[in-house]
């Protein structure tokens, strides 16, 4: 079970690691459409894990305990099986379509469990 504020410092942190050194800078607007994208992640993911934090359904699937944790490995294995082995793609404002793989999953989990 991880907390909350894990998931939060865990995310930012993979964010900044492992995406952001690829967002080129030497592009017109590069490094403030860089910027905008670091900012607007960092509020996305604070917004987005309150929401789901207290959300009836993920406690009484046991993704959510009483003190408001989340089950990360539950989360990673349900997520893993989810994910095509060519990846899926996600639109991101500011930079357009990501890819991202099983292995990127793990990456993350990885962060969130160090935060």
């Amino acid at each position: 079970m991880v907390t909350i504020s894990q998931i939060e410092a865990g995310t930012i942190k993979y964010i900044d690691n492992e995406i952001a050194p690829k967002i080129p800078v030497n592009v017109p607007n590069g490094q403030l459409k860089k910027v905008v994208f670091l900012a607007g992640a960092a509020y996305a993911v604070h917004k987005g894990v309150q929401q789901y934090a207290d959300h009836t359904m993920l406690s009484q699937l046991g993704v959510v305990d009483q003190e408001g944790n989340f089950d990360i490995d539950g989360i990673l294995e349900a997520a893993r099986n989810a994910v095509p082995e060519t990846g899926f793609k996600a639109t991101v404002p500011v930079l357009g379509d990501l890819t991202f793989y099983a292995e990127d999953l793990d990456r993350l989990a990885a962060y969130i469990k160090e935060a």
